[in-house]
């Protein structure tokens, strides 16, 4: 009887930890299908955008933030098409076009979802009339910025499921929506390999976007804020016309201000090879041909 007794009490003490874990992984793969569903998002075979990059030293105003200091701009071409079966690996390019003196600087980016390889990149400085590839490491981050930007290399490659688990810590209402809140941590490889120690984003869940994200220090502190604002739908794909990068430890913002999108324009396979880099004749011949069709 005593050793009934003893089972019975035993089992009664498993089943709410038994509970508590199954709700545990449950909420994990939630958080993973949702992330899944963003990245696998549809956003058109090929994209064609000019933008302008801000980039000042901040202050704070209230519950906003304004330039300190005067703001550094850049006006960029992107171009960007998607490639394999599932139309998850990319090729993509930004090009300074203004101001003159920086005519010409661009960066080529590769980014194999698919086989999971690492992400290519190549930039191109016309003073030094020289294409250089920017070299992943499976044991050292990627330094470097986007045009001396808040926007790190890194942050501009595409990410990989999994290369991180996921966690959901609850929701939250900005801007009258309501945003699911996923963790993100790196596996060991990834780890090895990011600046960041985690990251957080705030999901909205109808449009499948990322609203706001936060990126972590090694150490564990927040180190950048970025936010994805002034949404607009355009051939049933919807687009964030505003990002904002604000960098918390060098207190200085970049913000990429989108004039101009366009989805789904054909694009020669080989406008996005290093050659568009570095070949200007060539490049201002594609550029050309992209404004007559549209």
């Amino acid at each position: 009887m005593k050793s009934f007794l003893c089972v019975t009490l035993l089992v009664s003490l498993l089943i709410p930890v038994a509970a508590v874990q199954a709700a545990g992984e449950a909420d994990k793969d939630a958080a993973r299908n949702l992330v899944e569903k963003v990245l696998d998002r549809y956003i058109g075979n090929t994209e064609v955008s000019r933008m302008s990059l801000v980039t000042c030293a901040y202050r704070d105003k209230g519950e906003s933030i304004g330039c300190s200091s005067a703001p550094r701009r850049k006006t960029v071409q992107s171009i960007s098409k998607m490639y394999g079966q599932k139309l998850k690996d990319s090729r993509g390019l930004m090009l300074i076009l203004e101001p003159v003196a920086e005519y010409g600087i661009g960066i080529l980016q590769y980014d194999y979802v698919e086989s999971g390889a690492d992400s290519d990149q190549w930039m191109y400085l016309p003073e030094l009339d020289q294409v250089k590839r920017i070299a992943s490491s499976n044991d050292a981050p990627k330094k470097g910025s986007l045009f001396g930007s808040e926007f790190s290399l890194e942050d501009m490659e595409r990410q990989k499921l999994n290369e991180y688990t996921y966690n959901i810590l609850g929701k939250e209402t900005i801007n009258g929506a309501e945003l699911v809140k996923i963790e993100h941590i790196p596996t060991p490889a990834r780890a090895k390999k990011s600046n960041y120690s985690k990251r957080i984003q705030w999901i909205d869940e109808a449009r499948l976007l990322v609203i706001k994200e936060e990126y972590y220090e090694l150490s564990g502190e927040l180190f950048k804020v970025k936010t994805s604002t002034d949404l607009a739908e355009a051939d049933n794909i919807w687009t964030a016309k505003k990002v904002m990068m604000r960098n918390l430890k060098t207190r200085r913002v970049s913000m990429l201000l989108y004039a101009d999108v366009t989805y789904n324009l054909p694009i020669q396979d080989e406008a996005l090879t290093p050659r568009i880099l570095s070949d200007a004749v060539f490049r201002e011949k594609f550029i050309k041909s992209l404004r007559q069709e549209k």
